[in-house]
This record gives C-alpha cells, structure tokens and sequence, in this order.
C-alpha cells in the first residue's frame, strides 16, 4: 500500500506540474504588442489559480515519501497472557496468529492482516475505533477527475 501510495501522489504531482509551461507559453505567446499586456495578466492570473494546487500536491507527495520511508506500527506485540485470552486465531484470517500485533483498542491481530486490513479502511476490524489514517490511494486507483488546467 505505501507504495502505491507514494507513486500516485508522484503522479498527482506530475499531473499538476505538466500543464504549466504549455499555458504559459500559449498565453505569453499569443499576444503581441498592445495585448501583450493581457497575455501577461492572464498568465498571471493561470498561477495565482494553480499555485494553491501545486502546493497542496507537494505537501501530499512529501507526506507520502515520510510514510514510506517510516515503518508504521499500529500496535505492540501482546503477551502470552494476551494471546490466549484472544483464543489463539487471528479474527480476519481465522489461523493461528503470525506476527501478532494488539492495537490500540486490545484487539490482538496478525500483523499482515492488520496492515492489509489498514490499506483500506482506518478503523478497527471489530471494534470500528479509529486506529490508521486516511487510506486513500494506497489500492491502486487513481483520480478520474478532468484536469482542465
């Protein structure tokens, strides 16, 4: 997940920066003498429009890279205690527990589970507590919407 993560906001990035040297030149280009002054003004206006965009994208790629680079860690490692109080099974995978991983609520897991589970969705499997955070992006898809400029 985190790596589809970081390639899709590289990509939203690339989206956002393509489009910009095209514009301004068409805009810069297409004036001459007197009207020069509009060309100048509309491209002016073309970056005042893009330049909040192009921030935003940046502060998501950055995000992104820091989550990919960290290694996330949605819990700690239960004890004996713990794990024989859960029964043993993982409830996502129903086998004996590989890794197990207690998240914040107690709820004790496989750690691959859990982190599958987490590429998805942000809550608990059994308890619905919030644990992970937005896991947009981290499946593969990507934005649909019409990029006009």
């Amino acid at each position: 997940g985190k790596y589809f993560l970081v390639v899709e906001m590289a990509s939203q990035l690339y989206r956002s920066l393509a489009p910009i040297q095209p514009w301004l030149s068409y805009l810069l280009d297409g004036y001459t003498g007197p009207r020069k002054v509009l060309g100048v003004i509309l491209s002016a206006t073309y970056m005042v429009c893009k330049g909040p965009d192009i921030v935003k994208k940046m502060k998501s790629f950055q995000a992104a890279v820091v989550k990919f680079i960290h290694s996330v860690n949605y819990g700690c490692t239960p004890s004996k205690a713990q794990l024989q109080d859960a029964g043993g099974l993982c409830p996502i995978c129903h086998d004996d527990f590989l890794l197990p991983t207690m998240l914040q609520c107690k709820h004790i897991f496989c750690e691959q589970c859990v982190v599958t589970w987490f590429d998805r969705e942000r809550t608990c499997p059994m308890c619905r507590k919030q644990i992970a955070d937005d896991p947009a992006w981290r499946d593969g898809a990507t934005s649909h919407f019409l990029q006009l400029y």
